[in-house]
């Protein structure tokens, strides 16, 4: 195996073993009437972190966390969770999606603000 291969995987597996080792954020999410808390509307986390957003809804949600392109069904009694490692920085929304019956509309719910190091 050429030694450029050998770099490279080594490079992927620590970059693994630190995404592993990353400090876990978590928060726990409730929506009602397809609303949350005004204290959960922005969530503050640091790039690098691993980030679990936990929900629970009065009402069968679809969220679509932007930005990262992630898909979250949510019903009522079984609690969803949405997890990523936090690497774009940035402010990103997590919508409700088919808002009003359409597919195609949505609202933002909160935003994920991820900080720099």
């Amino acid at each position: 195996m050429p030694a450029a291969r050998i770099v490279a995987a080594f490079i992927a597996l620590e970059a693994c073993l630190a995404l592993t080792q990353a400090p876990l954020r978590t928060f726990e999410i409730q929506i009602a009437e397809r609303r949350v808390p005004p204290a959960q509307r922005v969530l503050r986390v640091t790039e690098g972190e691993r980030v679990e957003l936990r929900w629970s809804a009065d009402e069968p949600l679809v969220l679509h966390f932007h930005g990262y392109d992630i898909e979250t069904h949510v019903a009522p009694g079984k609690p969803a969770v949405t997890a990523f490692a936090a690497r774009l920085t940035g402010r990103f929304p997590v919508a409700i999606h088919g808002e009003g019956g359409s597919k195609h509309r949505h609202r933002a719910l909160l935003h994920v603000e991820i900080h720099p190091r």
